[in-house]
């Protein structure tokens, strides 16, 4: 500003340093929130994933409570198949099996415990024994027996308490193998009400069994014998196995 001739400087101070402290007082507490995100979404998510697996097997159990949202209940409409796959040897499997078949949703069964194509040559059951133990090896057996056999469309028959275990094991290890699989379960059993714990505690090691037999059959094979209950997903298999051998 000119005064008289003389020039008078103009003078401005920026204060920064208060801003900036502040900034770094603030950004530990930012950190702090962002870990604590963090570690409560790695507590939640698990949470999250039970409770709704419970849920969605909580629903196979009372389809009245689907139709109010769908047209048909959860695993409960059966589509034309070229055979039907009964997993293990379940009676009230093997009965709807039976039924399904005579109202010409498919020709013929087939079992997991016996090879088709085995049996047609030996006609000696106990030399074709698949030898599967729980519901990934059944299906990873499938995969092979019902390419080999050249079907298209298979339906898969299980226990209703069974059944979305077994839904997400035969999606995974049957992706990419160009056949249909719709898995279907046994009528609604007035007796039970709620979901069974040991499924849902074996749904998620399950997936992980049938990625590692999908993937890596050598690593799979080798693990196999090493597995338990809750690794392997244990189903009735190999008791009716081991029952129909002795048999």
């Amino acid at each position: 500003m000119r005064a008289g001739g003389a020039v008078t400087p103009l003078t401005i101070t920026i204060q920064t340093d208060s801003k900036f402290d502040g900034r770094r007082m603030t950004a530990v507490p930012k950190r702090l929130s962002r870990v604590s995100c963090v570690a409560l979404m790695v507590i939640a998510l698990p949470f999250v994933g039970f409770l709704g697996l419970y849920g969605l097997n909580w629903l196979v159990f009372h389809p009245q409570v689907v139709t109010v949202f769908l047209q048909h209940p959860l695993f409960e409409q059966p589509r034309s198949a070229d055979v039907i796959v009964v997993l293990a040897q379940d009676i009230k499997r093997i009965q709807h099996a039976a039924s399904l078949v005579e109202q010409g949703f498919a020709p013929r069964t087939l079992s997991t415990l016996i090879d088709p194509g085995c049996f047609r040559e030996s006609k000696v059951r106990a030399l074709c024994a698949t030898g599967v133990r729980n519901t990934v090896d059944e299906a990873l057996t499938m995969r092979r027996v019902l390419a080999r056999e050249g079907l298209d469309r298979v339906m898969i028959v299980t226990s209703r308490d069974h059944v979305v275990r077994a839904a997400a094991i035969f999606t995974l290890v049957f992706f990419g193998s160009g056949l249909e699989v719709n898995i279907v379960a046994t009528p609604l059993d007035v007796s039970q009400k709620v979901p069974s714990a040991r499924e849902i505690r074996s749904f998620f090691p399950s997936l992980g069994c049938a990625m590692l037999g999908r993937f890596s059959p050598e690593l799979y094979e080798w693990l196999r014998p090493y597995g338990r209950e809750l690794l392997h997903g244990r189903s009735n298999s190999s008791v009716a196995w081991l029952h129909h051998r002795h048999a």
